[in-house]
């Protein structure tokens, strides 16, 4: 397959490119480099996985995540109809929630952020359902791994416990997905037929709290780490529960997870030395 992979500079695209160019042709975007309508139009591409976004500036998120969405979408349907769309969206679309968050829950968010990754995924189905546009939204919960940005918690966990470097843990509570399996998860979802506008919800099923994550560090390496527990959830509106119904994807991808939390763990230690 002809690949476009965006945002290969970040975790997400980095990790994708690394397990897609082993055996496809994989072309990057840049937004240094050509635009996605001259990229679509010019390479013949069988798939596109859109990485590409801003997580923390809120000023820079409509056009990073909207705009950018629909630049995409608009040069597969004028181009390259036949091209097939993965948009990475996120869980926290969703919103805080009671429970397990599943695919048929509505967008309710509470920043920016939730609100223009939910856009992003109602313009996906949009342009399917009325240009025949064939995309499905992968919602990744709360992924880690190797490719991390240094200020993620693995990243600093793995600092704390191996450079002795100091760090502050707060409250926190994520259903927790290792990349690689995040990864083969893509992988299934290339070489399967999906209904367009498809949304597939990719967790582990378990919710864990960021003091159960330093406890199993504890465990895993036999060391305290040089981490500072504090009470209290960073931001007022956080959830106590963030956790993926995977039934959707058991059933219609036969996707389950093969790395728990302590075996993510050792192999994201042994990656990162």
């Amino acid at each position: 397959m002809r690949i476009l992979i965006t945002g290969t500079s970040g975790f997400l695209g980095k990790s994708l490119k690394e397990h897609f160019e082993k055996e496809h042709q994989v072309i990057e975007y840049s937004r240094t480099g050509e635009s996605l309508g001259v990229l679509v139009y010019s390479n013949s591409l069988d798939l596109v996985i859109h990485c590409a976004g801003e997580i923390y500036d809120a000023t820079k998120m409509f056009n990073s995540n909207i705009v950018l969405v629909n630049e995409l979408l608009t040069a597969i349907m004028e181009y390259s109809p036949k091209t097939r769309l993965i948009q990475l969206g996120s869980s926290a679309e969703h919103g805080p929630m009671p429970r397990a968050s599943n695919e048929q829950d509505a967008i309710n968010p509470v920043d920016v952020y939730q609100a223009t990754k939910g856009a992003a995924t109602l313009l996906c189905q949009g342009y399917a359902r009325q240009f025949d546009i064939d995309t499905c939204v992968a919602r990744i919960y709360s992924g880690y791994g190797a490719n991390e940005r240094p200020h993620r918690l693995f990243p600093t966990l793995y600092r704390a416990f191996f450079l002795n470097e100091e760090m502050t843990l707060r409250d926190g509570f994520h259903d927790f997905i290792y990349i690689k399996d995040f990864v083969r998860g893509l992988d299934i979802l290339s070489n399967s037929q999906w209904p367009k506008g498809e949304i597939v919800n990719f967790g582990s099923g378990i919710q864990s709290s960021n003091l159960e994550v330093l406890n199993t560090w504890r465990t895993i390496t036999g060391k305290t780490g040089n981490v500072k527990y504090e009470p209290g959830l960073s931001k007022a509106y956080e959830s106590k529960v963030w956790q993926c119904d995977t039934a959707y994807a058991k059933m219609q991808y036969k996707f389950e997870t093969e790395y728990s939390l302590e075996d993510g763990i050792h192999d994201f230690i042994k990656e990162m030395k």
